[in-house]
């Protein structure tokens, strides 16, 4: 018996059967990498990284009936306040990236900066799915009205404020996010949002000690 391996790449594969072409992940797409700025790629996937960091501690440690018993058991009235100030983080950071790549003289790290690189019809759509929940689900008017700003009329309550969405909608959302940065940065790459955070001080650790202390 041979001890040799044949490897064959999806590039070979292809070109073999060239009627298999739907199959390369590079099909998606209907621009060249080399049209996105490559520093400002590496500046948003860092940025992004943070925000999914965020998120999976804060799903983590808010999203699971067991880990939110143990909160209430040791303080409910401070962690509703955390969970709260903690989401609000998370939405206010994502909601940059839904901005214009341009607002007068001042540059944005936004997705619009990409397809106005690119000029694709493909991150158009895609950018265009994210912007209707973004819309529909209130989180465009609470940033702008409550977060980013004091809106009176939004705050005193005398002006309808409809914010629908829950924890799974966000995560599709920084899901569907991901899935944009990894069309402009490879397209043959899926990555997961959700962060591998060390065991002992990820979230989940720290429930248990929670739940150590509330049960000492």
């Amino acid at each position: 018996m041979s001890d040799e391996v044949n490897v064959s790449t999806l590039e070979d594969f292809l070109k073999r059967y060239p009627e298999m072409a739907s199959l390369d992940p590079m099909n998606r797409i209907d621009f060249s990498l080399s049209d996105i700025n490559p520093d400002e790629l590496s500046v948003l996937k860092v940025y992004f990284c943070e925000i999914c960091t965020d998120f999976t501690l804060y799903m983590q440690i808010f999203s699971e009936a067991s880990g939110i018993e143990q909160l209430n058991k040791f303080n409910s009235f401070v962690f509703s306040y955390l969970e709260r100030a903690y989401l609000e983080k998370i939405c206010l950071k994502i909601a940059t990236l839904m901005d214009p790549a341009a607002i007068n003289k001042n540059e944005n790290l936004s997705l619009q900066r990409f397809i106005k690189q690119t000029k694709s019809t493909v991150l158009q759509s895609k950018f265009d799915s994210l912007n209707n929940f973004y819309i529909s689900s209130g989180i465009k008017d609470w940033r702008n009205k409550v977060l980013a700003h004091a809106d009176l009329q939004a705050i005193s309550g005398t002006s309808a404020l409809q914010v629908i969405f829950d924890r799974a909608d966000v995560d599709n959302f920084v899901s569907e996010i991901q899935d944009f940065i990894d069309l402009i940065n490879d397209p043959r790459v899926s990555t997961d949002h959700r962060v591998v955070l060390p065991r002992d001080k990820d979230g989940y650790a720290f429930i248990e000690k929670l739940r150590e202390h509330n049960e000492s």
